[in-house]
């Protein structure tokens, strides 16, 4: 049985667009500026599974919490499992799957995400108008 209850912090101007699903049975810590693309998944609970002979769901949960720090930008079809601690200024490649702590300034992208690179000043070939 999932632990109901938990908590969902939204910091100020941060988007979620269409589609996207956020579980805060852990609890869910998102910054300031956070840009979440659609059909993001955010679960902060993950089912204990260690007795086959037990069915799944009778097992419990784990619920450690997601913490997304301010300026990070997720891209599209990203899922962010419980635990994972996403470093300010981020970027994460879309149909990236994150688990684990990630160091500011990080381009994360695959499954499971890595770091593709570090973010420069400058990386922005053409400014937007």
């Amino acid at each position: 049985m999932l632990p109901y209850g938990g908590s969902i912090r939204l910091g100020d101007n941060c988007t979620v667009n269409p589609y996207t699903v956020i579980y805060g049975h852990g609890g869910v810590q998102i910054g300031d500026n956070v840009r979440i693309a659609t059909h993001s998944v955010i679960v902060s609970a993950n089912h204990v599974f260690s007795d086959p002979d037990q069915p799944i769901y009778q097992q419990g949960v784990t619920a450690e919490g997601i913490v997304i720090e301010d300026d990070v930008w997720i891209g599209a079809n990203v899922t962010i499992l419980d635990g994972a601690h996403i470093g300010h200024g981020c970027v994460v490649a879309a149909g990236s799957v994150v688990r684990g702590h990630h160091a500011p300034m990080s381009v994360l992208g695959g499954t499971p995400a890595r770091v593709l690179k570090k973010r420069n000043a400058g990386d922005l070939v053409t400014p937007l108008p």
